[in-house]
């Protein structure tokens, strides 16, 4: 499966639900960087991908020469953010052991009291946490704490880790989890002073923190209702809509290949011209269901993965630190070196592809957003490279030209109580489509959401392509 994060180094006391973190001695703390920086180069098989070997070189010496002196686990884990966030792998994961996908890693008290909703470097307010002051959903947010909400969000961006240039990632992972972002990196106070623009007039409010345990129950109070993770319905007569909310088998879900092969025979049997496939917040998971979707769009023979590099072909000398996929050792002699390149051969949609027999020729139409991400990304730099569907809504997660994902090592540092996922595979698709190859696969028609949309539930995505 496939997927993930950050950094003030102004912040330097660490603490978890108010308690003080310990301080961990200068030379664990560079035991630990060592550790750190070699599992990454001898592991990333994208660790060059979006920087030079210099580059890296010198963010990592910065990192060292700032371990002269004891600090916590959580001020380390914020020196160190900013360089796995300058690799550009959204799948890249630094956190604390056993908690690879925690918005709130030592933060959880004195948060911010708001749900925002964040666009084009501004940002809204969907829900007032703490049900107090008069600021409401729609108002838009200009400062918090006397900072502008733009160089907050820039603040950030350094921080939270993307695949490429993509700019929908950043947005997306602020409107999960902006109050974790901005308490781990920024600042948590008993609180905040908000300046706010409400049905024109500027004003300002000051509001109590809340708790993680507050969100969360909040959150689970406004849950939309368990949904299949696909679908196929047929809103109107010659239009189908699929959506595909993972590519990955969970509990309870159908077969994917027999629900793709039983959906596709079904738009067949009734005469559907338009497919509507929606993607939004599909992160990914199995890399050959991606191609096995395109299979029944393609109209010829296709080629998928131009090549998935490795890192290497022989054990890490961090091997003791590490945990592997199963059959790690076993697969290193199946890996093969081509033009200074350690090459995985074992991937079926490496070889060219044919279209199924019965597949769909009518007209595509694919939703996509920051969250689709991945698997999801590949599919969609395939048929966008194909010129097989009109992409609708917002620029992919994941970048046009591949991934770096596939199976992980996890490295456990002996001291710091912090761990690294590292992906093993990089993945690179056979693109030749206009799409800069940094960014994620841009929509034709772009369309997002309003916060009036939001707060009112309007699906203008979906509105959009119904009426294409």
């Amino acid at each position: 499966m496939k997927r993930f994060f950050i950094a003030c180094i102004s912040l330097i006391a660490g603490t978890v639900s108010g308690q003080q973190l310990p301080s961990i001695s200068a030379e664990k703390l560079q035991e630990d960087h060592r550790v750190l920086v070699t599992a990454l180069e001898e592991l990333h098989p994208g660790i060059y991908r979006y920087q030079t070997p210099g580059q890296f070189r010198q963010q990592e010496m910065q990192i060292r020469n700032r371990l002269a002196k004891p600090m916590s686990a959580e001020a380390y884990y914020r020196l160190v953010m900013p360089m796995i966030a300058g690799l550009h792998c959204g799948h890249t994961k630094w956190h604390r052991k056993d908690q690879p996908d925690d918005r709130y890693p030592f933060q959880q008290d004195n948060l911010f009291p708001l749900q925002l909703y964040f666009r084009d470097n501004r940002a809204f307010v969907v829900n007032n946490l703490q049900e107090a002051g008069n600021l409401q959903p729609g108002a838009e947010i200009l400062s918090i704490n006397g900072k502008k909400i733009n160089s907050i969000i820039e603040q950030l961006h350094k921080y939270i880790t993307i695949d490429g240039t993509v700019r929908s990632a950043l947005y997306s992972e602020l409107n999960q989890s902006f109050n974790g972002y901005y308490a781990s990196f920024i600042e948590n106070t008993p609180f905040y002073e908000i300046g706010y623009l409400q049905k024109g007039k500027k004003l300002k409010v000051r509001l109590p923190k809340v708790s993680l345990n507050e969100i969360r129950a909040i959150m689970e109070k406004n849950k939309s209702k368990a949904r299949a993770a696909m679908e196929l319905t047929l809103p109107e007569k010659g239009t189908a809509v699929l959506r595909i909310d993972r590519f990955y088998p969970g509990e309870g879900d159908p077969d994917y290949y027999k629900f793709i092969d039983s959906a596709f025979l079904a738009i067949r049997e009734k005469g559907t011209s338009k497919l509507i496939i929606d993607l939004r917040n599909n992160e990914g998971g199995v890399e050959e269901y991606g191609g096995y979707l395109y299979s029944y769009l393609a109209t010829g023979p296709f080629s998928y993965y131009k090549k998935i590099r490795v890192a290497r072909n022989t054990e890490p000398s961090i091997k003791r630190y590490a945990g592997f996929p199963p059959g790690y050792e076993q697969a290193l002699p199946l890996i093969s070196e081509k033009d200074g390149e350690f090459l995985w051969p074992m991937q079926e949609y490496l070889s060219e592809q044919q279209a199924k027999q019965n597949a769909f020729s009518g007209k595509v139409l694919v939703l996509t957003n920051g969250f689709s991400f991945s698997v999801t990304a590949e599919f969609a730099a395939v048929a966008k490279t194909y010129g097989r569907a009109t992409f609708i809504g917002e620029e992919t997660g994941g970048a046009y030209e591949g991934d770096n994902s596939g199976v992980f090592a996890i490295v456990n540092l002996p001291n710091s109580g912090l761990s690294v996922s590292i992906p093993l595979m990089a993945f690179y698709m056979n693109t030749n489509a206009t799409n800069p190859g940094p960014a994620g696969i841009l929509p034709d028609i772009k369309v997002v959401a309003t916060i009036d949309d939001i707060i009112a539930g309007k699906d203008v995505v979906m509105e959009r392509a119904m009426a294409e």
